[in-house]
């Protein structure tokens, strides 16, 4: 008995490299017999890739990307653009697992029995090489490869001759979502080396999929393009992401998106975007023409397969990708942790920021703490958070979202997290500090009669201002005038959002991007926001030392 293979003992590296043919101008000077030689091997290349699509046809670099990575991920989820190459490639890459792992088993899953049919089948059965197209016999006791036009491959299956010495040879076994919502045990009972879900899968049927690649250490590829925004399989996968690769979109002034990406939320996953206009062989300058001043939700999704969360998320103009792209700022690029220019007798010149904190109290659960510093141009940085030791909390299926371990209390009293404050800032001079005004001011009985956390915490010398009780969405618009630039202009020093993220304090990152309000109070997401709240409606700003007095003069009380 022949032993059973795992997905992981094989490396795909099928195709050639792609070349584009040269121009007019290029080949200029060449004599005609040079000439003469590129165009008889341009065309046998041309011909091979037609008569072995898998083995001789042109492979795009983004293939490449994809293919180097099969080993290292367990589930690679390609998020394309509108005819950007990633249904084609996955039917390669399906029919070269089938033909290559001894005895495999493939499945292959589209939207319905019909698209499975016109889409899926059709571009599997065009990735098979001509010499198995033109098998004298269609169908035999160990392979069948009989297929229309209209219906498809007979039984919605491909069975590949069996590889030498091996008795079964390599199946690609087509189904749909459709039989999936009325019958959920169609999802059970079998294993596989490889399955491919085009077009967006069910969240639920991903799940019952993962089990299904266990016995074989199997891979599961998404390929999509996601015109419905933040849906519970994007959330599952790009709740939180680490950036690889990135490269300019014309379509958005140059801005930088990315091209891979590793999911933090879900393991063991790779994230890629094939972007339309990688793909040579469309006329892609006129479905881009055609994008042309169509809302940015529209063209991230369409000409890039970047899925937005404008529909559901309070702060639309959030990105986490790093600056200047995006709102994240990696940690020790922080203005003032850079080398800085020195003066005539050689010091370094300091980069001047005033401080700030706010604090969201809590009985049970731990508080969160956020530390702010802003420069003289206004512009704001949050460059510490607390708990920052694990995710306060985690993406859910409802606006709530669900609790992460972070939130659990870890006993500390007044002096606890003062003692813990104080530590953590060493010799950070804070201007001010702000806390939730309904927790802060709530009174509690002691021995010493009633006191509060506002009360506690100044005994304790670490005075706090409680923040103005202005309404949530004073706060929310606020902070998205930080966010806010011309997207319809280049962005410069003067063109560009007033508020950026440490990559340290991931739990305020991921609250900017999953928070929608719809939760209530008992939104998960809301504490991080709450904090950065109560910066915004406290009017914090820039304080230059010289200005100090005039502050105190309104009203202000600073712990300078």
């Amino acid at each position: 008995m022949a032993r059973e293979h795992r997905a992981s003992e094989f490396q795909p590296n099928f195709g050639l490299n792609w070349r584009p043919v040269l121009t007019r101008e290029f080949v200029k000077d060449w004599d005609n017999d040079r000439l003469a030689k590129y165009i008889a091997l341009r065309k046998q290349v041309e011909k091979g890739a037609i008569d072995n699509p898998v083995g001789q046809g042109w492979s795009l670099p983004m293939w490449d990307k994809v293919q180097e990575n099969w080993k290292k991920y367990r589930t690679h989820c390609i998020l394309g653009g509108n005819r950007s190459s990633k249904s084609i490639f996955a039917a390669r890459l399906a029919v070269w697992a089938a033909a290559t792992i001894p005895e495999s088993q493939i499945r292959m899953y589209h939207v319905n029995s019909e698209r499975s049919i016109q889409d899926q089948q059709q571009m599997v059965w065009d990735a098979l090489p001509i010499g198995i197209k033109n098998l004298p016999t269609k169908k035999g006791a160990n392979h069948s490869l009989q297929f229309s036009q209209k219906n498809g491959f007979t039984d919605s299956i491909c069975i590949l001759p069996p590889l030498p010495s091996y008795r079964k040879g390599g199946s690609i076994i087509f189904g749909n979502y459709r039989q999936f919502q009325q019958d959920e045990q169609v999802a059970e009972g079998f294993k596989a080396h490889a399955i491919f879900c085009d077009e967006e899968c069910p969240q639920k049927f991903f799940e019952t999929l993962l089990f299904r690649t266990i016995d074989y250490d199997g891979k599961i590829f998404l390929t999509f393009t996601t015109l419905q925004g933040w849906t519970p399989l994007i959330q599952d996968i790009l709740g939180k992401t680490k950036t690889l690769e990135s490269t300019e979109a014309p379509l958005l002034g140059g801005r930088q998106v990315p091209l891979i990406q590793e999911s933090l939320s879900r393991k063991e996953t790779c994230i890629y975007y094939f972007h339309t206009a990688s793909n040579p062989f469309i006329d892609s300058k006129s479905f881009l023409d055609t994008l042309a001043g169509r809302p940015k939700d529209e063209i991230l999704a369409r000409a890039y397969g970047i899925p937005t969360k404008s529909i559901a998320g309070v702060f639309p103009g959030f990105s986490r990708e790093y600056a200047p792209a995006g709102n994240v700022i990696k940690h020790e690029d922080l203005p003032w942790l850079k080398e800085r220019p020195k003066d005539k007798k050689g010091d370094p010149i300091p980069y001047k920021v005033t401080r700030y904190m706010a604090i969201d109290p809590a009985g049970s659960k731990n508080w969160f703490l956020v530390w702010l510093a802003i420069d003289a141009s206004g512009t704001w940085f949050i460059y510490r958070e607390w708990p920052d030791y694990d995710d306060w909390a985690l993406p859910g299926n409802t606006p709530e979202g669900k609790p992460g371990p972070a939130q659990k209390g870890s006993k500390k009293g007044i002096r606890d997290y003062v003692e813990m404050i104080k530590g953590m800032e060493g010799d950070e001079e804070i201007f001010e500090r702000y806390i939730d005004p309904r927790m802060g001011a709530a009174e509690k009985q002691s021995d010493d009669g009633a006191t509060t956390i506002i009360s506690d915490l100044d005994d304790a010398d670490l005075p706090v201002i409680p923040a103005p009780g202005v309404d949530i969405e004073n706060g929310i618009q606020l902070l998205n005038n930080l966010l806010a630039w011309d997207e319809n202009k280049p962005r410069d020093s003067m063109n560009a959002p007033k508020l950026y993220i440490s990559d340290r304090c991931h739990n305020v990152i991921t609250a900017l991007q999953e928070y929608t309000g719809l939760g209530g109070r008992g939104e998960n997401f809301k504490d991080p926001c709450d904090c950065l709240r109560y910066l915004a409606v406290s009017d914090v700003q820039f304080i230059d030392k010289a200005q100090i007095t005039d502050r105190m003069a309104y009203g202000h009380t600073a712990s300078y």
